[in-house]
């Protein structure tokens, strides 16, 4: 948003703060420079992945082609029966239909093609990512404004699917994630620490991964504990339509990636290992260690976690943040991190599961409404 110079500035000081943290000058000066030389050298990687996504400019939620949201409305004209057109009920500023379109504006056809009268709302998305062939392309819309036709022509730009090396993809996610795992293991490794502190214990594993099952249970089981309280909060602050709009841009690109399944579930395995070593295994310990007290640092590190979902919406902290208070719980007092991996991956992956099922089925398009 600022420019380029204080992405750089910000960069510098991360580099210098993981130099201190890493100190390879001690290596050096007691003769070990191979060794100095490949710590500062992994540690570089390690930040240029942390960092990549916004070297490359990439969002992990691309814009809408058009930017507009609408609902389906019954008009009935001259005697003839009511048919159904689509409505906006918003233009986005910044986006292409800003300037051009206006809410209230009633869209009877595209490109000189009349809209579905059984399912305007959904034909009317499905034109908008199809045209050009998802490539930049003119759009001519006919539309109804206060009761007078007219002729509007709007630029979309590309559309929003993002394959895995374009814009949006989850790949942005998995370098991140490899990154921070890389940061991680070099402060082990610089402390004289192995897996085994921070919860990777290679002992019991296929029992450690069975216990996924109760503990992926119980997260389904903390997320509507923590859903149910937060949901009658929004209503009460009149948040709800705020937060089902954050909500529902996350699904979008979620959707959107074009990912299958089994990619998304690989995925997940190396993202939630990230957030699993970073904030259980490796961060917990150390806030123990400052605050004297477990149950304190599980709900600071809880609190954290809770802040890096800010993207989803002010009450998705909240609810974020109650997740990974019980993640932290099951750590503290297993301290060991597979079943927690296998349960934060297994729930995402059901999650988008379901949001490919709303897709296919056409219902994701018609809750979310903005093309």
């Amino acid at each position: 948003m600022l420019g380029w110079a204080p992405l750089l500035a910000v960069t510098c000081v991360l580099f210098a703060w993981g130099l201190l943290l890493l100190h390879p000058w001690s290596d050096w000066r007691s003769g070990h420079v191979g060794r100095a030389l490949v710590l500062v050298l992994l540690f570089a990687v390690a930040l240029a992945a942390l960092t990549a996504s916004e070297w490359s400019g990439d969002s992990l939620a691309p814009s809408p082609r058009l930017g507009v949201t609408h609902q389906s409305v019954s008009v009935q004209r001259d005697g003839q029966p009511a048919r159904e057109v689509v409505e906006l009920t918003r233009v986005l500023p910044g986006l292409p239909a800003d300037g051009l379109l206006e809410v209230g504006d009633r869209v009877l056809a595209v490109d000189g093609q009349p809209l579905s009268s059984s399912a305007p709302e959904l034909d009317f998305q499905k034109r908008i990512r199809e045209a050009g062939g998802g490539d930049s392309a003119d759009l001519r819309l006919s539309i109804e404004r206060q009761g007078t036709p007219r002729e509007v022509t709007v630029h979309l730009g590309p559309a929003r699917k993002a394959g895995l090396f374009r814009s949006g993809a989850i790949l942005w996610l998995c370098l991140r994630a490899l990154g921070a795992i890389l940061l991680v293991a070099l402060l082990l490794w610089r402390d004289g620490q192995g897996p085994d502190q921070i919860g990777l214990v290679r002992h019991g594993l296929g029992r450690e991964l069975l216990l996924g099952i109760p503990v992926t249970l119980g997260t389904y089981a903390a997320h509507i504990a923590a859903s149910v309280p937060l949901a009658v909060l929004a209503s009460l602050l009149k948040l709800a339509g705020k937060e089902t709009l954050a909500r529902k841009e996350v699904a979008t690109a979620l959707v959107e990636t074009g990912l299958g399944i089994p990619a998304f579930a690989a995925a997940m395995v190396l993202v939630t290992g990230f957030e699993e070593i970073a904030f259980r295994g490796f961060l917990v310990p150390r806030l123990r260690v400052v605050l004297g007290h477990w149950y304190a640092a599980v709900f600071v590190s809880a609190a954290l976690f809770g802040l890096g979902h800010f993207y989803q919406g002010t009450l998705a902290v909240f609810q974020t943040a109650a997740l990974g208070a019980w993640f932290g719980l099951v750590f503290i007092y297993r301290f060991r991190l597979p079943s927690l991996i296998l349960a934060h991956a297994t729930f995402n992956t059901l999650n988008f599961a379901f949001m490919l099922w709303l897709q296919r089925s056409g219902f994701l398009d018609k809750f979310i409404g903005q093309p």
